[in-house]
């Protein structure tokens, strides 16, 4: 499948663009997750969860991997350094918790609408294939950390959550407008603009933000 992606639907000038954006969301699939298996591991949560937080990580290095053919296939380099790699993972180093996952959610729920935007956007049908089953696992990602994490947030006063969700609201709308300006090449060339962008994950953020606080819409 990802060895038809040099050939169907995309001109040369068609995957410099997708290749440099891709390249960037290929660099932040592709943690191995330490720092939060460790903070996990020290956050009183079950084993269990361990153990699901470790199968997430795999399927994210699982992701990692198909970029990184696809990117080989259409003849563009990978990244090593990017600043929104280097921000997600200066904020997750604070080793807590809670603020490990939700920055993931954050980086999810981008993730959720770049990959359906180019799953249906980007005239390659073998690429769609790929971002299709990408966006696929990130849907279940959502669901599993919607249903998994919310309980240890619910645990905080409500004056706190109040806090805390007003601080990852903003960290959604801001790192939301950012990528979407950075990736605007890439989704232009898959129909979708820089306000619309923004917009559908302001949608999508509606859902998970009243499930994991519970306080307001």
């Amino acid at each position: 499948m990802v060895r038809l992606a040099t050939a169907d639907g995309l001109t040369n000038s068609d995957r410099a663009t997708l290749g440099r954006s891709l390249a960037i969301f290929q660099l932040g699939e592709s943690g191995t997750g330490g720092h939060l298996i460790a903070a996990a591991r020290t956050g009183r949560v079950s084993d269990h969860y361990v153990e699901a937080l470790c199968l997430f990580i795999k399927e994210e290095q699982e992701h990692a991997r198909l970029l990184s053919l696809v990117l080989e296939a259409m003849g563009q380099p990978t990244r090593s350094r990017h600043w929104s790699d280097q921000l997600f993972v200066f904020i997750r180093r604070l080793k807590s918790l809670r603020t490990e996952v939700l920055t993931l959610l954050v980086a999810e729920l981008i993730a959720l609408r770049y990959y359906s935007a180019l799953r249906d956007g980007v005239a390659s049908p073998s690429l769609a294939a790929v971002f299709g089953r990408i966006h696929a696992d990130e849907i279940r990602h959502v669901e599993f950390h919607a249903v998994t994490f919310a309980p240890l947030l619910r645990v905080w006063p409500t004056p706190i959550r109040w806090m805390v969700r007003a601080l990852w609201n903003t960290l959604v709308a801001g790192t939301s407008v950012l990528v979407a300006i950075d990736h605007r090449r890439a989704l232009r060339l898959a129909g979708v603009g820089v306000r619309q962008f923004v917009a559908d994950v302001w949608r999508l953020r509606n859902n998970l933000d009243h499930r994991l606080f519970g306080c307001g819409p």
